[in-house]
């Protein structure tokens, strides 16, 4: 299986009603904390980093065993959230290998949103991957998984019309109230919640000219901050049921606070004339309750999502080449994943054959003077280089954890290496005497015979930078050659 190790587990609006997202939330703090203890006392889990969003919960891990790593996730979040186990499975999903990779991949890209294409998704993407918190959690895979989603995310924004119609699910949810609410300049919205979802309602609301804005927020420094930069007014929390009882819309989009606004509070002060309520919140800010009140119509997510069905079919048909670009990822990422044991083998490989290259001239050139070793050194080094090339093509595109890419690595090149190597050598030693261009066949043969029997090689024991790629692996033969010049003329 590619990348074996990689898996997601979660829920969303894809397999769980808005009450049972609700139940299962937990915010990437508590997630984090509980997953310390698992990553400090337990091989299982390697490395793990969760995806929070408004009616999402993914929590992605690396482990050698996915599928049992995945079911411990899963009764993780059971356990801190209180849901009933035996119902977990019909509210959640598990997705192991190239299938989850996929899936963040599409996730990114908007392409598994509640309005397709949105492009809010991206950064809460970009927030998960570079969280400060989960700097524990979080290792070389996942950090390179997450980069190359936001990469294809990026792609799929500007190289296709996908997100045309559907900026945000703010957006889409504003969209159905503005024909039904009279006199939009002379509307009052209250905006609960100054977060990166009130803020972006907030200035889509003042761009479309509505009449009052009001940012009702636990914080009232952040109210502040945001309602200055919208010429709207700040109040705190404990004036909601009075704001209410003024406005046309009232938006939750408190992240952290469940079910602020309570029947109760909406009939505390209300006068006799419709209300809308938007609920962008997970969990809830709008109790359940509140749409039985006579008057009041409330959207919540899992309503917004029906409600905008229909105006996606334009962006649906970008939605082919999106999914281009999101399997470009998943190759992308696919070859790097397999390039990390690669780099280490080839790393190896090399020092292997510069060294035996360096070695043989020694041993060749005994006797000489130092110009004629430099010379035959010189010549070993380009041939090592030459012969090399191969077994690097082929490695670098072996699956090292496949029983083929075992037998690649043993064999990384066709039994012609030694006819070549002789070639080479001619090559390199035309117009030479006979006695240099004998040493230089016998290292050529040399070389050859080492890299066909692919002997033992002993990986070095501090981990080189899979971050570098196989670039580092470029430079290599110049600077053992350096090395071995320095040492010829020692």
């Amino acid at each position: 299986m590619s990348a074996p190790g990689v898996f997601v587990v979660g829920t969303s609006h894809a397999v769980a009603s808005a009450e049972a997202r609700e139940h299962l939330h937990l915010e990437p703090s508590e997630i984090l904390d509980a997953l310390t203890p698992v990553l400090l006392r337990s091989d299982l889990l390697i490395e793990a980093l969760p995806l929070v969003t408004c009616g999402r919960l993914e929590l992605y891990g690396v482990s050698d065993r996915p599928v049992r790593a995945a079911q411990t996730l899963n009764r993780l979040v059971a356990m801190q959230t209180g849901f009933d186990r035996t119902d977990l499975s019909n509210n959640t999903f598990q997705l192991q290998g190239r299938e989850a990779i996929q899936h963040l991949l599409r996730v990114s890209a908007g392409l598994d949103s509640v309005v397709h294409g949105e492009a809010q998704i991206l950064g809460q993407v970009r927030s998960a991957a570079h969280d400060p918190r989960g700097s524990l959690a979080k290792g070389t895979v996942l950090h390179r998984l997450f980069e190359i989603a936001l990469l294809t995310g990026k792609r799929v924004r500007s190289e296709t019309k996908i997100g045309h119609g559907a900026a945000s699910l703010a957006g889409a949810s504003l969209k159905l109230v503005y024909s039904e609410i009279p006199d939009l300049d002379r509307a009052s919205v209250l905006i609960v919640g100054a977060g990166d979802t009130g803020s972006l309602v907030g200035r889509l609301l003042a761009k479309r000219g509505v009449g009052r804005i009001v940012i009702a927020n636990r914080t009232l420094e952040t109210a502040h901050a945001v309602a200055s930069s919208l010429g709207a007014t700040a109040v705190p929390l404990s004036e909601l049921a009075v704001e209410i009882a003024k406005a046309d819309l009232v938006v939750g989009a408190a992240g952290d606070s469940h079910h602020l606004i309570t029947p109760e509070s909406v009939l505390s002060s209300r006068k006799e004339k419709p209300l809308w309520f938007i609920d962008l919140a997970h969990p809830r800010n709008v109790h359940p309750d509140v749409a039985k009140l006579p008057g009041v119509r409330v959207f919540d997510l899992d309503a917004v999502a029906k409600q905008v069905e229909s105006a996606k079919a334009a962006r649906l048909e970008q939605t082919p080449k999106a999914e281009a670009i999101v399997l470009e990822g998943v190759n992308h990422f696919e070859e790097w994943f397999r390039s990390r044991d690669s780099v280490e083998v080839l790393t190896a490989l090399r020092s292997h054959v510069l060294k035996l290259a360096n070695d043989e001239a020694e041993r060749v050139t005994r006797g000489k003077n130092d110009t004629e070793k430099e010379e035959i050194l010189l010549i070993a080094r380009s041939l090592a280089r030459t012969l090399l090339h191969q077994p690097t093509v082929a490695l670098r595109s072996a699956d090292l954890s496949t029983d083929e890419g075992q037998k690649l690595l043993r064999s990384a090149h066709s039994c012609q290496l030694l006819e070549l190597a002789y070639d080479e050598a001619e090559r390199l030693t035309r117009g030479r005497s006979d006695g240099e261009r004998k040493n230089v066949r016998l290292i050529a043969g040399a070389i050859a015979r080492a890299l066909l029997r692919q002997p033992e090689i002993e990986l070095p024991s501090e981990n080189v930078s899979h971050d570098s790629g196989l670039e580092l692996l470029d430079s290599a033969p110049d600077e053992m050659g350096e090395t071995a010049s320095r040492r010829a003329k020692d």
